[in-house]
């Protein structure tokens, strides 16, 4: 499963570029990489809220709690931010899913343990965040390629986390092409988020764990 590459340094960044309550207080510093996961963290919020196109630089150092300059000396650009923040949302969610499907889980919870994994958080707002990078990766054709490879990346984790649960458990088989499930289980979950308002009452762990005890089988 590939990594971001992206290079986290320990170098600190001045009031210059801090937004400090206290004018007067003594000019303090702050680890570029605490300044760069603030802003990666506003990046995600305001994008989410106001959409790529319509979010301003000036809103995300805001939010994080610097001026535009600290934005500029961590990110090379609109697009560079964008990027990033996508990175670190792809990260999130493939460490949310490698935290809960572990090989150790057996074949007769693994249902179970995929439901609460789906069901027990709300992810109107990843979803939110998801639909924004679409979007603006097919308004803006340079940024399609990072987005494929983001997206790309993602499918990888989970056919990868597929691959090593199917084989610690030998006393089962899938039902299908593990590179099928992968897609169907990724693709199934963003469908159902997209479609909540007009499926009221139906919840993304239901459905998933369905397709969980659809596809795994008792091997013969």
């Amino acid at each position: 499963m590939r990594r971001s590459t992206a290079r986290h340094t320990t170098a600190t960044i001045t009031d210059q570029d801090h937004m400090d309550d206290d004018a007067t207080s003594p000019t303090a510093r702050t680890p570029r990489a605490e300044v760069r996961e603030r802003l990666l963290a506003a990046g995600a919020d305001v994008f989410a809220e106001s959409g790529v196109h319509g979010a301003r630089l000036d809103d995300v150092a805001a939010r994080a709690g610097f001026s535009k300059g600290a934005v500029y000396s961590n990110f090379s650009s609109k697009q560079d931010l964008v990027a990033q923040v996508m990175q670190r949302s792809t990260n999130m969610v493939l460490a949310s899913l490698q935290e809960v499907v572990r090989v150790d889980i057996a074949a007769t919870d693994i249902a179970d343990v995929v439901r609460a994994a789906f069901g027990g958080h709300d992810q109107a707002r990843q979803f939110a965040l998801l639909c924004e990078f679409r979007a603006y990766a097919t308004r803006t054709p340079e940024a399609m390629p990072e987005f494929v490879r983001q997206r790309r990346e993602l499918q990888d984790g989970v056919l990868d986390l597929v691959r090593l649960w199917f084989g610690a458990h030998p006393e089962v088989a899938p039902a299908m092409p593990l590179e099928d499930f992968a897609i169907l289980l990724v693709g199934a979950n963003v469908g159902i988020v997209f479609d909540a308002p007009a499926l009221p009452g139906v919840h993304p762990g239901d459905v998933i764990a369905g397709i969980v005890d659809a596809v795994v089988r008792p091997r013969r």
